[in-house]
């Protein structure tokens, strides 16, 4: 499998960065890190993620780093990370949106 980014997920990834690094630069990296090493498992396992419950549907998952949701879609033989957003926020983005 290969794993793409869209370009609204590497701007979310880089938007939690930024917004950590002006509390902790070091923490930044870290999550940072974490963030973009957690979707390679699905190299291997692209299914190892969770169903997104809001979307119901078993090509559209989640992964978690911390407190953040890492939201791909299964398609063929290529991983689609589609947004990363953090666990508390109360609405995600409408299928359409994610491209």
């Amino acid at each position: 499998m290969i794993i793409r980014w869209t370009d609204r997920a590497s701007k979310d990834a880089l938007g939690i960065f930024d917004y950590i690094a002006d509390q902790s630069l070091t923490y930044a990296e870290s999550v940072y890190e974490r963030i973009l090493a957690r979707p390679l498992q699905l190299e291997r396992f692209a299914e190892s993620g969770s169903i997104v419950p809001e979307y119901s549907r078993p090509d559209i998952r989640e992964l978690f780093v911390y407190s953040f949701r890492i939201i791909y879609r299964v398609e063929n033989h290529e991983i689609r990370i589609l947004t990363v957003i953090h666990g508390s926020r109360q609405s995600l983005p409408k299928h359409e949106e994610l491209g």
